[in-house]
């Protein structure tokens, strides 16, 4: 089988995202045409691809609305605390 023949440079650059690359060396190792190349490192994606999609990376939420919601409530307490505790 061809796929025995490959090195494991050609699975780290598909693995990588570098298609192409991967194709070249796929044509290099083995002979094969273009498309027979192509044919074969998306076969071999779909193959060797994830089973179970990644979660979205978590992301800082809130940024600079966050900040201008905590000086309002700061400013509110401040209020609050002069006119209504301070008598």
């Amino acid at each position: 089988m061809i796929e025995q023949e490959l090195s494991p440079e050609v699975f780290q650059l598909l693995a990588d995202g570098r298609k192409i690359e991967a194709i070249k060396l796929i044509r290099e190792e083995t002979g094969l045409g273009l498309k027979e190349a192509k044919d074969l490192a998306e076969a071999l994606l779909a193959e060797h691809a994830p089973t179970e999609t990644a979660p979205p990376p978590i992301t800082e939420q809130g940024g600079a609305s966050g900040v201008i919601a905590i000086i309002i409530a700061i400013l509110i307490a401040v209020l609050v605390y002069v006119f209504f505790l301070s008598e």
